[in-house]
């Protein structure tokens, strides 16, 4: 048997350590090709890295054994790393570097297969706090939001802040821009997950500015961007940033980009336009409301009350409700809501069964973005019809 055999060169003094770790090496090659079938590679390991072998000749021979499973076809390299990886998980400390190789290595398979959440969990095994190697902050750095990166493509939030927060305790001005940058993004997503939309949103638009990320990160920023201005709460920040957005030409190439014009203007939106931009969704984004609401409904139903606000001065109960969707109890409860946020200013007459609201006067920086965006639609419609003249009247005015 072939851990016989290994077990035979090992005691045998007559044999040079070079000598062992060759034939050593040799008898596990024709276990892992099949041509020894009489022992699994396990049983083969085990024998090698008993006490009595020493730690320099049994590491070589480890070494050597990673290098042929590395060759072998993508699923038998991970099933046969797997094996080797259980093997030396009890003697990490004197196999540190091989079961660091190791752990590379399946990541890297499970994130070819898209299994983020293994491959993720293969990187987080790798010693890097309490190991005897010393990893600089700029790898320990890295590391961190790599397996941040990954769990976050696995759809595990909560897992991946735990790294982000790692990552957060080192003096990131100090680091390579492209970590600050790789953390930055990393942030912003973890926000995304715990459903802070705004403020995600507004790190998605920013981050989509940076000439340093790859043209197809940016742009799934902006599209991330886009979707979480849409979802967030109603209110004053919210309008300014979907202004913003719907304002970058990056954004008339989402497939939502209508949704987008019809959220910026202010428009009512319809409950068939709201199943169509549910797709588009991440599983987090539609979690479920306290009120049993789902985020997504929560976030057009106080748009659509904003958007009645500025149609009707005063509206029964019944037909606020019917506009909205829901019932008349739970339009009043919604409504009640904004207007002890200050989101919208009015009253509820619960005896009359109506709802009034006050439109305030527009602050002056309101009329100004008003304006701002009026002269911008202007400049569109030029540059759709009279691109030509346009374009030169620009140059000659330096716009």
């Amino acid at each position: 048997m072939a851990n016989k055999q290994i077990t035979i060169i090992i005691g045998n003094s007559n044999f040079t350590p070079e000598e062992i770790i060759e034939e050593c090496s040799k008898i596990i090659e024709d276990v892992l090709v099949g041509k020894d079938q009489s022992s699994t590679l396990a049983e083969c390991i085990e024998c090698i890295i008993v006490d009595t072998v020493g730690v320099s000749i049994s590491r070589k021979i480890i070494s050597n054994s990673i290098c042929i499973v590395k060759k072998f076809p993508e699923e038998e390299s991970l099933q046969l790393s797997l094996v080797l990886l259980d093997s030396l998980k009890l003697n990490l400390m004197s196999f540190e570097e091989q079961y660091t190789n190791l752990c590379y290595h399946t990541s890297k398979i499970y994130e070819a297969r898209k299994d983020f959440i293994n491959a993720a969990k293969q990187l987080s095994n790798i010693p890097i706090d309490n190991g005897q190697k010393q990893y600089s902050k700029h790898d320990r750095l890295d590391m961190y939001l790599e397996i941040a990166h990954l769990f976050l493509e696995g759809q595990q939030g909560s897992q991946a802040e735990v790294y982000v927060n790692r990552a957060s305790g080192f003096n990131l001005t100090s680091m390579d821009y492209k970590l600050q940058l790789k953390y930055k993004i990393c942030y912003a997503r973890i926000l995304d997950y715990r459903t802070k939309f705004l403020d995600a949103a507004k790190r998605y638009a920013q981050l989509s500015l940076e000439t340093q990320v790859l043209p197809e990160a940016r742009s799934k920023l902006i599209r991330n961007a886009v979707i979480c201005a849409i979802i967030a709460p109603a209110g004053v920040q919210r309008r300014r940033l979907l202004a913003t957005l719907h304002k970058d030409e990056r954004s008339s190439c989402l497939p939502f980009y209508q949704m987008l014009s019809n959220t910026q203007s202010g428009h009512l939106i319809t409950k068939e336009q709201i199943e169509l931009f549910d797709k588009e969704l991440s599983q987090h984004q539609r979690a479920k409301t306290p009120n049993g609401m789902t985020i997504l409904d929560a976030a057009f139903m106080e748009h659509n009350v904003l958007a009645l606000s500025n149609i009707y001065k005063s509206i029964k109960l019944s037909t606020f409700s019917e506009h909205l969707g829901v019932t008349k109890q739970q339009a009043e409860k919604v409504v009640g809501k904004m207007i002890n946020e200050g989101t919208v200013k009015g009253t509820i007459d619960q005896v009359e069964e109506l709802v009034h609201f006050e439109r305030s006067v527009t602050p002056w920086d309101e009329h100004v973005n008003i304006i701002c965006n009026k002269v911008n639609t202007v400049m569109d419609l030029l540059l759709n019809h009279e691109p030509e003249f346009t374009k030169t009247k620009q140059k000659q005015y330096g716009c």
